[in-house]
């Protein structure tokens, strides 16, 4: 599969903006079925760049390690490792679910919407990093950015897979373990 070109990236990336408005119409922006998908999955070159840059930011206010190319290698790999792990995770339990007809449009979704929810977490890093807010101020910005992560990924869930909010809430739940698992399990910097 090609990579999508710069019309449907930005198409894409307006329809993820407007699932993250909670507008549900966002997924009509996204490429439909088996294609959708490997479009979509395409998203983590888009990704890895602002990924790589907050993980440096964050080892380099530790004074006892260092970010060098072997780190961004192995980070990058990690990367794709959780990216399509997750994929292939979401295939199996819908396929056990009965759910497998959503799964194409629900990994679009949450592939798409990751892309300006990690820039915005690096534009975070950077503030903190810069130090241009005062220490309760970026606090209050990062539980804000947090609950807009989960409320997407609820939001993503709710509507990609057509369950009710309790099962929505499940998804996100096991969603976060699976990251937690994977980058905690893979990474030695964080």
């Amino acid at each position: 599969m090609a990579a999508p070109d710069r019309i449907e990236v930005a198409t894409a990336l307006y329809g993820a903006w407007r699932l993250i408005r909670g507008d549900a119409g966002g997924t009509a922006y996204f490429r439909p079925g088996r294609e959708g998908f490997w479009v979509a999955a395409w998203a983590v070159v888009l990704v890895a760049p602002a990924h790589l840059l907050t993980l440096g930011l964050h080892v380099a206010g530790r004074d006892a390690f260092g970010f060098g190319l072997e780190d961004v290698v192995r980070e990058s790999e990690i990367l794709v490792v959780g990216w399509f792990g997750y994929a292939l995770l979401a295939f199996y339990v819908l396929r056990a679910f009965g759910r497998l007809k959503r799964f194409d449009g629900y990994m679009a979704a949450y592939f798409w919407t990751t892309v300006p929810l990690v820039y915005a977490e690096t534009v975070l890093s950077l503030i903190r990093t810069a130090d241009l807010l005062p220490d309760g101020m970026d606090r209050l910005l990062a539980i804000g950015l947090l609950m807009l992560l989960l409320w997407t990924r609820w939001f993503v869930a709710r509507t990609g897979l057509a369950v009710n909010g309790a099962e929505a809430s499940a998804v996100v739940f096991a969603t976060l373990l699976f990251e937690f698992f994977v980058s905690k399990t893979l990474s030695p910097l964080l």
